[in-house]
């Protein structure tokens, strides 16, 4: 599947403010798009930092990779999805289904081609 085709899919979940494909390694955009006011640039550095030390969290803790990141403000959701060295990002509203969220970025991201 084109990056783009998975980023425009995601950008047309309700809620979804940004859609994000990711550099796992140094948290560079290598695709996606989002609502003004989204800096994605910075969205896509916290997120593979973010990653990374979860990752590093899980490893240290035996408790296997991450699948999926949820992390939830009060104004709003960012949610991760790693596949091979890419990760899928979307930053949502509050309001945004995180449950058909979360399915639709896990069915995206196995269909990603690294």
């Amino acid at each position: 599947m084109r990056y783009a085709d998975c980023v425009d899919e995601l950008l047309a979940t309700p809620g979804v403010l940004a859609a994000l494909v990711v550099s796992r390694e140094d948290g560079i955009v290598v695709d996606g798009n989002g609502h003004v006011g989204v800096d994605t640039d910075a969205v896509a550095a916290l997120a593979a930092s973010l990653h990374g030390r979860a990752a590093a969290a899980a490893e240290a803790s035996d408790g296997g990779a991450p699948g999926f990141l949820h992390l939830e403000g009060e104004l709003g959701r960012l949610c991760i999805v790693p596949r091979a060295d890419l990760l899928l990002v979307t930053v949502a509203e509050p309001f945004a289904n995180l449950g058909l969220l979360r399915l639709a970025m896990r069915r995206l991201a196995e269909r990603l081609t690294p």
